[in-house]
């Protein structure tokens, strides 16, 4: 039938027009941001999985960052009881050469401001080791927060207090080489010294490689957790390219449909001339 009143065709092509300017639009849109969901309208449930996964990923790297901050913690104690291992095998050297009947008390007097220096050097550094301002050597042991694995608790027991020195069983001046039976004396407590920094440091290994192996499986979860979410909320760039080329040649046909209706209603006009 036809009609002046109701141009049926110039409806169906201005209502599908519609259709393929609203899937440019979010083509364009896609392609600009880089994401195929942009609002929750695009798709409902992967926005709600995705903001979950999202969540995740920065859980778990800030949970790396905490494993990677004890591991920095636990090296600084272990270089520092590296030291401390090297001042205790020098005064046990100092002994020695105390011990021996060549020299006289004099000397003796004379290795043992260096064996004092030694005692003294040592409590200090149990009393200024510090990491962010806080002193490692208190034997408090601290709780380190590794996303949804149980917290690690890392410790590097006391070599600290009001007298650092008596943790390793020698105090200065109580202890000193001033004399072949003083440094003879000493002797077992400076290798019972070296022993107790050797366990404190196995222990600090032991500590710094199950941090290590955790934030090895956070890293792994973040790569995991980040390609799952990108998979879901990223857009498909060669997909999109696909789509604009369409709905580009859609709406260009669409538009001279348009005209075309447009033009046939006009056409009536001709049979009252």
């Amino acid at each position: 039938m036809t009609t002046i009143l109701h141009n049926t065709p110039a409806l169906k092509a201005s209502r599908q027009l519609g259709i393929t300017g609203n899937g440019l639009t979010k083509t364009i849109e896609r392609m600009t941001t880089g994401l195929r969901i942009n609002r929750a309208a695009d798709d409902a449930a992967g926005l709600a999985i995705s903001n979950n996964l999202g969540a995740d990923i920065r859980i778990a790297a800030q949970g790396r960052r905490n494993a990677n901050d004890g591991i920095a913690y636990l090296q600084v104690a272990d270089g520092v009881l590296e030291e401390v291992t090297s001042l205790l095998t020098r005064a046990a050297e100092l002994t020695e050469q105390a011990k021996t009947g060549t020299i006289s008390d004099t000397n003796r007097l004379a290795l043992d401001l260096e064996f004092q220096r030694i005692l003294t050097g040592m409590a200090d550094i149990g009393l200024m080791t510090k990491f962010n301002g806080e002193t490692i050597f208190t034997g408090a042991a601290k709780t380190v927060s590794v996303g949804d694995y149980s917290p690690i608790s890392i410790h590097t027991h006391a070599f600290a207090g009001p007298s650092p020195m008596e943790v390793l069983g020698l105090t200065s001046p109580v202890d000193s080489i001033t004399s072949v039976s003083a440094a003879t004396d000493v002797r077992p407590k400076l290798y019972a010294a070296i022993q107790s920094i050797s366990m404190i440091r196995a222990s600090i290994g032991a500590n710094q490689q199950q941090l290590t192996s955790v934030a090895e499986s956070l890293g792994i979860q973040v790569e995991n957790f980040t390609s799952a979410y990108s998979q879901i909320r990223d857009a498909n760039m060669a997909d999109e390219v696909i789509n604009l080329t369409k709905f580009q040649i859609l709406n260009q046909s669409g538009t001279s449909a348009l005209g075309q209706a447009n033009q046939a209603a006009q056409s009536i006009l001709q049979l009252l001339r």
